[in-house]
């Protein structure tokens, strides 16, 4: 049985996306800091901060596959994705993991997308540099990390996310427009799919409506 790491799990997306890998057979070890999580049956719970390396470390042992829905829109430190993602990728080189997936806003770029922008993604960065400038520089701190690691990584962009459920997302290399919104089970699933799949390693494709 695969096992999955999992951070970010007790938010709204993380919620999810642990839903789904339960459904799928998956065996999950999950990070919680200071959100109680559902009842879980059989996830295997680790306390701490995911700012901390040795709880991101213990995190690790015996997994096989990191999954981090983390973000900073909600966390009393503006650099936890980036900084998670550090202790992250020294504790899997440590351990011989190899495959990442984890998730960011759409208006982070890829330093390799700087000054060739698809125009949507220039808009939506602009408007929102203006508002959260902090939550988007993490999220490309993070990328940048993870482009230079070494390992199967997969950054999902998503757009805005409502609470809608069912729907459909798709990954695509080219951003959604500005305001599309898609549901945080949509986005979880096509998380998960890529998982499964591979088709996006070394990419950070966005979440789209089909």
């Amino acid at each position: 049985m695969t096992c999955v790491a999992l951070l970010g799990g007790t938010g709204r997306l993380g919620t999810q996306v642990l839903g789904q890998l339960l459904n799928r057979g998956f065996d999950v070890r999950m990070l919680v800091h200071r959100r109680e999580p559902r009842p879980l049956g059989d996830v295997r719970i680790v306390r701490g901060d995911a700012r901390d390396g040795q709880a991101i470390a213990t995190l690790m042992d015996g997994a096989d596959i990191v999954v981090s829905t983390l973000g900073s829109a909600d966390a009393s430190h503006p650099d936890v994705s980036s900084t998670a993602i550090g202790h992250m990728i020294t504790a899997m080189r440590a351990r011989s993991i190899k495959r990442i997936l984890s998730v960011t806003g759409s208006a982070a770029r890829l330093d390799r997308e700087i000054g060739s922008e698809h125009p949507w993604l220039a808009a939506r960065r602009s408007l929102l540099m203006r508002h959260m400038a902090g939550l988007i520089l993490d999220g490309e701190e993070q990328m940048r990390r993870l482009v230079s690691s070494g390992l199967d990584w997969t950054v999902l962009r998503a757009p805005i996310m409502t609470a809608e459920p069912r729907g459909v997302a798709s990954l695509s290399a080219a951003p959604p427009p500005p305001d599309t919104a898609v549901g945080y089970e949509a986005v979880s699933a096509a998380l998960v799919r890529e998982l499964v799949g591979r088709e996006w390693i070394g990419q950070a494709p966005f979440a789209c409506r089909p």
